[in-house]
């Protein structure tokens, strides 16, 4: 606002004679500096770059010819000085030519001082806004070029506005094939499954007014006809007062996610086959063993790296991502520990699997239940739940294992019911004698989401789920592993539920030291 401080400078362009004086005259009388005044497009540039007025104030037509525009152009495109045309009458062709040169303004023949005023106060201001707009607009485009991941603009009619080097890279589109386009002809997107279709990210942002995230197995098929997996979101884009301007749509190549998932996938249907093989004959230990070692060889030093360099980038560069970079980065941070969840609970099962022997003792289960519920209820961003344990008999079991059977459950009972407005998780012990003299029945309790039993007939077998993954976490191997744990001990294990009405999972365990016991 440097020019509220001090005079504005105005430099005069007309060539006649008796109109630049009186102009002139007037200028000084309404507060204004005169730092000269030209009769020629030569002499106004000259002029221009000697004096650097704050504004031109330039007559279209200079003794017959629009020489006008030639300055105008000039001192706007080179020098930087906002111009306000001087007008009586012109043909249209040169109005038309005159405002190509984007004026800071027009005062038309005769003219005013209150229209002189309010033209040549305004016009540096509105040049001051038009340069820092013209500033954002090229750090913008800088930043967007820049940006390693792909990214595409639209219009609030899904039309392409700009497309980055990335996505044209990505798309096979350049950004001048591909503007005004619709974002469904440049993006093209079917699943990798079924074939069809899927609707554009862009068109959906823009309907609902939401963020937008595409299904794990899109693909978008280039203007080649070649195809990609990608992860993709879109949103719209709003002004402060909420009105929509547009659509912005950030893809990332999912190729190698893909891959890391197929290997996965691979892995889990060759443990699928080896648990049915072993169903029907007993599998040789070494076999078992080696098997272990290719899934641990396979899965953890990859698992390593992807956390850790995640981490490192979290700490180094989160504050230049973006929002949607964030994202991203704590998917693959999510994913990189749920696979290192999985691969352990894989190992842990495999090794329940073989024959081993117990070292049973009395084990003190309330004092075993209180410690595994602290170290559970302690993990940050666990919801409180009350906790309810009646004085449990103590059970002869081996210890060390049956800790990993009452972390799964207890674990489950936690995450089953953390929706809940008040969590609760109650461990207690039944007090007819149904298991028999030898054992006994303990039982472990929630108020969660509970399940359909009369469709849950394998929810003892590994790798079933009865919940999405975006509903509760988890891997389909925990209860898997409590019952193996159960039934190496002797005993059985049952479940009790009803959808959102809580779950209740019974044991047993032996109620004394056996004179000799034998893995079941």
């Amino acid at each position: 606002m440097e020019h509220l401080l001090r005079k504005i400078r105005v430099l005069v362009v007309e060539d006649e004679i008796v109109v630049s004086e009186d102009l002139q005259q007037r200028l000084v009388g309404l507060g204004f500096e005169v730092t000269g005044a030209a009769d020629t497009a030569a002499d106004a540039m000259r002029l221009a770059a000697s004096s650097r007025p704050d504004v031109a104030l330039m007559d279209i037509m200079l003794h017959g010819r629009p020489e006008g525009i030639d300055a105008a152009e000039h001192l706007r495109g080179e020098l930087d000085i906002p111009v306000i045309y001087l007008t009586a009458h012109s043909d249209s062709a040169t109005l038309q030519r005159a405002k190509l040169t984007d004026p800071a303004g027009y005062i038309v023949k005769p003219f005013d001082d209150a229209q002189l005023r309010v033209a040549i106060e305004l016009a540096p201001m509105r040049h001051e806004m038009e340069r820092k707009a013209r500033r954002v607009a090229r750090w913008m485009s800088a930043t967007l070029t820049s940006i390693g991941d792909p990214v595409i603009a639209t219009n609030t009619r899904a039309e392409i506005l700009l497309l980055n080097p990335a996505a044209e890279t990505l798309t096979g589109w350049t950004q001048d094939e591909a503007a005004g386009k619709p974002s469904s002809e440049v993006v093209r997107l079917v699943n990798q499954k079924t074939r069809h279709p899927l609707d554009d990210p862009a068109t959906l942002a823009l309907r609902h007014g939401l963020v937008m995230r595409l299904d794990p197995d899109t693909v978008l098929v280039t203007r080649e006809g070649k195809e990609r997996y990608v992860d993709d979101s879109a949103s719209p884009i709003t002004d402060e007062a909420g009105k929509v301007l547009g659509a912005v749509m950030v893809l990332v190549d999912a190729t190698d996610r893909v891959a890391a998932q197929t290997r996965v996938d691979t892995l889990t249907r060759q443990v699928k086959v080896l648990l049915a093989e072993k169903d029907n004959y007993e599998l040789k230990g070494a076999e078992l063993e080696a098997f272990a070692t290719a899934v641990s060889h396979d899965l953890r030093g990859p698992l390593r790296a992807i956390a850790g360099f995640s981490e490192l980038l979290a700490r180094s560069q989160r504050e230049r991502l973006d929002a949607t970079g964030q994202l991203f980065l704590e998917r693959v941070q999510t994913n990189a520990l749920q696979m290192s969840r999985m691969m352990e609970d894989y190992l842990r099962f495999l090794g329940l699997t073989r024959q081993q022997s117990l070292r049973l003792a009395a084990v003190d289960l309330r004092r075993l239940v209180h410690k595994i519920f602290d170290d559970l209820a302690a993990v940050p961003g666990q919801k409180p739940a009350r906790f309810v344990c009646e004085a449990l008999p103590q059970a002869w079991a081996d210890e060390a294992i049956l800790q990993h059977a009452l972390v799964n459950l207890l674990g489950n009972a936690l995450k089953y019911s953390s929706r809940r407005e008040q969590p609760v998780v109650e461990v207690g012990a039944t007090a007819d004698g149904e298991a028999g003299k030898d054992f006994r029945t303990y039982f472990v309790r929630d108020n969660g989401a509970g399940l359909d039993l009369a469709g849950a007939a394998k929810l003892f077998e590994p790798f079933q789920r009865f919940h999405s993954a975006a509903e509760f976490p988890g891997t389909g191997v925990g209860l898997a592993i409590v019952k193996r744990i159960v039934e190496s001990h002797g005993g059985r294990i049952w479940a009790e539920s009803q959808p959102d009405a809580g779950a209740t999972f019974f044991f047993t365990l032996p109620s004394k030291a056996p004179s000799e016991f034998m893995p079941a």
